[in-house]
């Protein structure tokens, strides 16, 4: 049995897919499991026990470079089934003309139900369930049944050696010196970007975060700000209250941390030692949980957007926290902005709030 799963999209769709790995493995410890993913997902898949191999999909491909290359993957693999999960559409079409008898995955597009032979109808949109449950749920064809108490059982998870870590940890010490800036302190990471439509906390606030956090505990903390070159409109409203005069002091105390200049493995790593993250719906806010770092998270009130569906799936429920404006939102994909009551509801969760979720932690 050789088993291909499609889950082509954002770092975080990749992460609540691979749990679907490890099902199978138990069910059918002889089978081959390949994920088809995109570059950017690589690194946090990398070293997983129950994922055998990966496929690099190229999204950004011409058209008929994209058919080419899939076809070849298709052909080298070989596989005996195929779950399509999300992302790229055209592994399906592939999947039917390269022969496989086995084609399941999300029925939704009208194309889904030509292909997807397997396929079962989801209205992910209700948010009846967490996106890892909704691709559990997509192995019932293969006679393996999905049961709620096994949450915690399948949730994600990140290998990363101890060498791995350490290794890198020393090499961004050099780097933060290398930059002026003191690196023998505990370290609170705040990543006030994401990806996608989800509505977020102001940059602002997460400028103010870090100066409560500075007011309570001076010179205690080392503030990481975490991003990648895509968040920069999320870091203007931060570096603007941040650079202001009267916080020059904490200037070598801050550093900008891009997690794609060195890799994800590298990111991680460092991640790994850190005391806390701050973060929004983003896949950084899973790797965090995933890693074991106490985590407070703000999601947006919005059902496709909740963290019902979106959360991270922790281990330790004693280290997440996730925050949601006290709202009774009616939107079930977007916001209605100043048509609703409650526009700019994520302002309704204070910093005074973050910070109280950050000393619980702290204290732990």
């Amino acid at each position: 049995m050789i088993i291909l799963i499609n889950r082509t999209e954002a770092i975080g769709d990749s992460i609540l897919a691979s749990p679907m790995a490890k099902m199978i493995k138990e069910k059918y410890p002889d089978a081959k499991v390949i994920f088809l993913i995109t570059e950017k997902s690589v690194d946090v898949l990398k070293s997983n026990p129950f994922i055998d191999e990966l496929k690099i999909y190229n999204r950004s491909a011409r058209f008929y470079s994209k058919i080419k290359e899939i076809f070849y993957i298709f052909r080298d693999v070989k596989p005996t089934h195929y779950f399509y999960v999300g992302g790229g559409y055209l592994p399906n079409f592939i999947s039917w003309l390269s022969g496989v008898r086995f084609r399941g995955g999300i029925k939704s597009r009208w194309h889904t139900y030509l292909f997807l032979n397997k396929g079962i109808r989801q209205k992910r949109s209700m948010v009846t369930m967490h996106e890892m449950e909704y691709n559990l749920n997509l192995l019932s064809p293969l006679d393996i049944q999905y049961d709620f108490k096994d949450r915690v059982h399948y949730s994600p998870e990140i290998n990363l050696s101890s060498h791995e870590i350490d290794s890198n940890f020393h090499s961004f010490k050099k780097d933060l010196i290398s930059s002026g800036i003191e690196p023998d302190r505990k370290m609170i990471f705040i990543h006030p970007g994401l990806s996608g439509g989800a509505l977020n906390w102001s940059s602002r606030n997460y400028a103010r975060l870090v100066l409560k956090f500075e007011q309570k505990f001076p010179e205690k903390y080392l503030f990481i700000i975490s991003h990648t070159p895509s968040d920069n409109t999320f870091l203007q409203g931060l570096k603007e209250i941040l650079n202001r005069k009267e916080n020059e002091f904490l200037k070598r105390r801050i550093y900008y941390f891009n997690g794609e200049k060195l890799g994800l493995r590298h990111y991680m790593s460092i991640l790994k030692n850190t005391i806390l993250f701050v973060g929004p719906s983003t896949g950084t806010t899973h790797i965090a949980s995933i890693l074991g770092v106490p985590v407070v998270t703000i999601y947006s009130p919005i059902k496709d957007q909740s963290s019902l569906r979106w959360g991270p799936v922790s281990k330790n429920k004693e280290k997440l926290k996730v925050l949601v404006p006290d709202v009774i939102c009616g939107e079930v994909s977007k916001c209605s902005l100043k048509e609703c009551p409650y526009f700019e509801c994520m302002g309704k969760i204070e910093v005074e709030d973050v910070f109280k979720q950050a000393l619980i932690f702290m204290e732990l």
